[in-house]
């Protein structure tokens, strides 16, 4: 067996020759069960080249003479090559399935962690912080899908071949989904909803000529990441709709804007209420409500993830979302 880093193939090879191997490897390998998606060719192609953080360098190859049989890719994040204080990542490693068992994986696993120390990077993540993710199936479903993976599926031969190796879950992330097609409200949503409708409090699409007060919104539940959500999407010509909380006028909550994705999904940004109205029931029927709307909207399903540990989860599952798998964020520090 023949091992090289990409950079070393790529004075023979052209770059779209060599990213067209790796992905029929890619695709022999996820083809063998219904969960991660496979590539075109131009899919894998701007899914790796026009990622701002791979580089070949932290590519690594195994051949059976001139045959590519697998490939390991580490990432190290934009502006932090060469940089110690920086972790490097854990993307992939692919072999081929008549090639397992021989050692394979491990050497370019080794390889990538080497080439991350030489680097001068102390640990390795695999997590969802890692720049390129990877789009999946929702098992037991028609092609419901997520955009990307926040880590390493628990339980999976990945997950296995890296306890293996000397990476530790440090924490879980749940991704939750639901079928919108018999979706309705519970009844114990509608008593909520009714309960504060008589305090002049209700859940509604947001009117700019109707509801103010999102500066101070804003302010007061201090999230700059659902901040920015909300004012990059009323910049835009057509802003995309969102349902707000309303106390008599007053902005006090916010879904994020809702549109569908290609496959059906309704997108989903998150939900946060001001501290003065928590306690009433809202998180619950906002989040009920957004289920609703996306629904009439035209999405066909919904999906997310949060945290193992988030208790907000119950709020999901009130709504009825069901956890459909559990990645685990793993870390190995390099010796």
């Amino acid at each position: 067996m023949n091992y090289k880093c990409a950079k070393e193939v790529l004075g023979n090879v052209s770059s779209d020759n060599l990213l067209k191997e790796m992905r029929d490897v890619w695709n022999a390998c996820v083809n063998e069960e219904y969960f991660l998606k496979p590539f075109s060719y131009e899919g894998f192609k701007n899914h790796m080249i026009t990622n701002p953080h791979f580089d070949f360098d932290f590519v690594y190859l195994a051949y059976d003479e001139d045959k590519l049989v697998g490939y390991s890719i580490g990432i190290v994040r934009s502006g932090c090559k060469g940089n110690p204080n920086c972790s490097g990542y854990f993307n992939s490693i692919c072999v081929l399935k008549e090639y397992r068992n021989q050692g394979i994986g491990n050497e370019l696993l080794k390889m990538m962690e080497e080439g991350l120390k030489e680097d001068g990077h102390s640990a390795v993540y695999a997590s969802y912080f890692l720049p390129s993710t990877y789009s999946w199936y929702i098992p037991n479903t028609d092609k419901h899908d997520h955009p990307c993976t926040p880590g390493i599926r628990v339980n999976s031969r990945e997950y296995l071949f890296l306890l293996n190796n000397g990476y530790q879950p440090i924490t879980f992330q749940h991704a939750f989904h639901l079928n919108l097609s018999d979706y309705v409200y519970p009844e114990s949503i509608n008593e909520i909803l009714e309960r504060n409708k008589k305090d002049g409090i209700t859940i509604e699409l947001y009117d700019k000529d109707k509801h103010s007060g999102l500066e101070e919104f804003y302010a007061d539940v201090k999230a700059p990441d659902f901040e920015k959500c909300i004012r990059s999407n009323l910049e835009l010509e057509h802003p995309y709709p969102f349902l707000v909380v309303s106390d008599n006028g007053k902005v006090k909550g916010w879904t994020g804007a809702f549109w569908n994705e290609e496959s059906g999904r309704g997108h989903f940004d998150g939900i946060i209420i001001s501290e003065s109205l928590r306690g009433r029931g809202l998180g619950k029927a906002l989040f009920a409500s957004l289920a609703y709307y996306s629904k009439q909207n035209g999405a066909k399903f919904m999906t997310f993830y949060t945290g193992w540990d988030n208790h907000a989860r119950y709020v999901y599952m009130g709504a009825g979302f069901k956890i459909a798998q559990t990645f685990a964020i793993m870390k190995k520090v390099l010796k």
